[in-house]
């Protein structure tokens, strides 16, 4: 099982949970080995269905986790499930669109000549190739070079 469907698992095993018992008090340990996952998953889960405002959690140290029904998503509940469907799509799609203004900047400059400055003072010039989370992949005088984004100080474009 590939680990967003687990995640996705983690997600409605909570929502059941709170609607039978509208609310847990415990560990995320404890909530990690009720649903046979990580840790990382119950608080990925946890944190999206916060942001989706179906539930609140208070976190306190050395008393575990307390987390409890929204009381929107009580009313909600009474809704018809394809107002609640609708509802959810349209957060889903939100979130899909989320993008940094780094990804857009560079998206912007695939395939366009850019001039790079790094950390250390060097200068670096050519095409933009293409680009993940931690490098940039461009052309050079000597071929293709691949760019650390740690140790990138300043991007120059037009």
């Amino acid at each position: 099982m590939s680990a967003i469907q687990k995640h996705e698992k983690v997600k409605t095993w909570l929502k059941e949970y709170l609607k039978e018992f509208e609310e847990y008090s415990g560990t995320v340990e404890e909530l990690a080995q009720l649903t046979s996952t990580s840790a990382y998953l119950v608080r990925k889960a946890i944190s999206e269905l916060g942001e989706e405002r179906f539930l609140k959690s208070e976190s306190k140290r050395g008393k575990g986790l307390h987390i409890s029904i929204a009381q929107e998503t009580e009313i909600q509940l009474s809704q018809p499930a394809e107002e609640t469907k609708k509802e959810e799509n349209a957060i889903k799609e939100k979130r899909k669109r989320k993008t940094s203004l780094q990804d857009e900047v560079l998206s912007s400059l695939l395939g366009k000549e850019i001039t790079v400055f790094l950390i250390s003072g060097t200068r670096l010039e050519g095409k933009l190739l293409d680009f993940d989370n931690f490098t940039l992949s461009m052309t050079a005088p000597k071929g293709k070079s691949l760019v650390y984004k740690h140790a990138i100080a300043t991007i120059i474009f037009e």
